[in-house]
Order: C-alpha cells, then sequence, then structure tokens
C-alpha cells in the first residue's frame, strides 16, 4: 500500500499547487488525454478477459461432456488429470524458463508439501473427477442449478472448522440458498439418485479445498503461475493414483484407452482448456475484481441452463425455472452481504 507523504512546508505546498493549476489551465487536454486513453485501454482489457473466461469455460464443460457421453469414454479421473498433467507441463516450463520466479520455494519444504498441500491437492483432484462424473448422470443445465448450493456447503464448513461465523443476513441468504435449490430438484423430472450424491460430494469437495487453501493462504501468497506449479502436479498424482486403481482395468478390458487415440483433439482440447480456465479467472481477477469473477460464474451457470435446454434439447420445467431463480436471488443477497463485512 502507497502512504502518502505529509508535514512538507506549507510554502512548498503552496507553490506546487500553483505550478499544477497552472499547467493544468495551459493545456488540459494534455495531461486528461492519456489519462482517458489508459482508462479506455483498461476497460478493453478487462472486457477481453472477460470474454474469454465467459467462453472458455462453458466450452470445456461442453467438450468433456461431449468425451464423457459421446465418446462412451467413462473414465473422469483419467479425464480430469489429464488436464492437470497439461498444466504441470505449462507451469514447470514457463518456471524452467525463468519467465515466472517462484516466491515460495524455500518455504515449500517436503514436511510442509506432505501436511498442507497434499491434503488441498486431494480435494481438488476429487472435485474435479467427481465434477466431471456428475456429467453422466445429470443434466448440464440442472447442474448448474445445483452449483447455487456450493455456498452452503462452504459456509457449513468454515462454521465447523471456526475459521468463520456468518451473520444473520448471511445465514438467511444461505437458507434462501437451501429454499431454492430443493424447489429446483422438485421440478426435475429425470432425478437420479447416483446423481445428486456425487454432485454432493462435488460441492464437499470443493467446499474443503476452498476451506484447506484459505486456512493455507492467510499467510502464504502466491500468484496463479506458481499456486498452479505446486498444486497440479500434487493433484495429478492423486488423480492418476486413484485411476489406477478405479478405471485401469476396465480401460485395459474394454480397450477405451483407443478412443483417444481415435479422436486426439477432443483430448487435447479438453487438457489445454483446463489450464486456460484457471489463467482466464486469474486475469479477470486482476483486471476487475474477485466480486466480477463470482458475477460472470453466476452468468455463466445461468447461461449453461438456457444452453442445455435449446442446444442439448433438456427439459426445464417451470419449477425448476422459479426455484433456480430463488437460488439465484439468495445468492446475490449472500455475496453482497459477505463482501459488506469483509
Amino acid at each position: 500500500m502507497i502512504s502518502e507523504m505529509r508535514g512538507v512546508e506549507q510554502e512548498a505546498e503552496a507553490e506546487t499547487e500553483t505550478l499544477v493549476s497552472a499547467q493544468a489551465s495551459d493545456s488540459p487536454s494534455a495531461e486528461r488525454q492519456p489519462l482517458d486513453e489508459g482508462k479506455q485501454r483498461s476497460c478493453v482489457v478487462g472486457f477481453l478477459y472477460c470474454a474469454v473466461y465467459l467462453i472458455i469455460g462453458p466450452t470445456l464443460i461442453v467438450v468433456n461432456r461431449q468425451i464423457l457421453k459421446e465418446l462412451h469414454f467413462n473414465y473422469p479421473m483419467f479425464l480430469s488429470g489429464l488436464g492437470l498433467l497439461f498444466t504441470s507441463i505449462v507451469t514447470m516450463s514457463v518456471v524452467g524458463l525463468g519467465w515466472v520466479k517462484l516466491e515460495q520455494r524455500e518455504r515449500v519444504t517436503l514436511p510442509f508439501a506432505c501436511f498442507n498441500l497434499m491434503p488441498v491437492g486431494a480435494a481438488m483432484a476429487c472435485t474435479l473427477s467427481f465434477g466431471n462424473a456428475v456429467y453422466l448422470h445429470l443434466p448440464v443445465g440442472y447442474i448448474q442449478m445445483l452449483k447455487a448450493f456450493t455456498p452452503v456447503v462452504t459456509l457449513t464448513l468454515l462454521c465447523l472448522s471456526r475459521i468463520e461465523v456468518p451473520s444473520r443476513r448471511v445465514a438467511l441468504s444461505v437458507g434462501g440458498i437451501c429454499v431454492g435449490t430443493a424447489v429446483a430438484s422438485l421440478g426435475e423430472g429425470q432425478l437420479s439418485s447416483l446423481g445428486l450424491l456425487i454432485m454432493l460430494l462435488a460441492e464437499v469437495s470443493e467446499a474443503v479445498r476452498l476451506v484447506l487453501a484459505q486456512k493455507l493462504l492467510k499467510n502464504f501468497k502466491m500468484g496463479v503461475i506458481e499456486g498452479q506449479f505446486w498444486m497440479s502436479p500434487i493433484s495429478s498424482v492423486w488423480l492418476f493414483g486413484g485411476a489406477a486403481v478405479l478405471e485401469l482395468p476396465d480401460i485395459l478390458r474394454t480397450q477405451a484407452y483407443l478412443i483417444p487415440k481415435a479422436h486426439p483433439w477432443h483430448f487435447a482440447l479438453a487438457a489445454s482448456l483446463g489450464f486456460c480456465v484457471n489463467m482466464a479467472a486469474f486475469l479477470v481477477i486482476k483486471s476487475t475484481g474477485s466480486v466480477m469473477l463470482k458475477v460472470l460464474g453466476t452468468a455463466r451457470n445461468a447461461g449453461l441452463v438456457v444452453f442445455g435446454a435449446l442446444v442439448l434439447g433438456e427439459a426445464v420445467t417451470a419449477t425448476e425455472l422459479c426455484g433456480y431463480a430463488m437460488s439465484l436471488a439468495a445468492f446475490g443477497a449472500y455475496n453482497y452481504y459477505r463482501m459488506k463485512e469483509m
């Protein structure tokens, strides 16, 4: 934070103010024009980052769904691991070339990684694998509706871990999210119990990841490249380890390993988009702030609900839309009160 200098003599201040006012009166456009151009450039860059984020996220969801359902590659852990493997290669290359410096290299010792990074990596691996697996059982639009329930799980874990105690207004907003999600679930005609369980596991895993990351990063700051440099290989180990036990025998038995060979571009696109989503989110936060990221995330989910209905032919009932509208309103109130209390 830049602190203002005080204690300057009054005569020097008077002379400075006179000089500045004289320059402003002589050539007002000379100073304002560069400032206006800088603001316009920042707005354009921020708009482009937001547009890229809105495009990449849904594209990744559609590509993963196509691989899982249409190409019949029903192995979400292996698919998620490919994205993290690509991210690991990119970040290691960037760091190896000297383009990014690791600020926390000395702090990341083997004991530190085992007791701090490994749990976060495991939670991230579970989030990605369950998040992909749910598309095998539930419609895309309904999954986006259920994502509004994530703050409820996250806040519950924050309370249980005594990291944060919500205010009454935040608690009421969370209650509204619960009611809206329940109404949307009642309107879903083809409700899968297994799909709901997987979605719940995905949201619990995401909440655990957020809580652990918040606790870890409280006094341990790092940029997005450095964070991915440490976390992606660890999460990849978790995912490929789980895939080796749970998915590899079936892959070998059914010869599903021929599917990536027959459709290499689908898998390459899915792997690269996983990295691009993280980068786009970081650039949005850097250029516009974390509030805009939440707004864009909500808009993106709502857009996927419409996409699922119009393009994928998924049935969306009026009860679902009503419940989703209630969840969105409560979600907006939740974010508003959380920001006011920060």
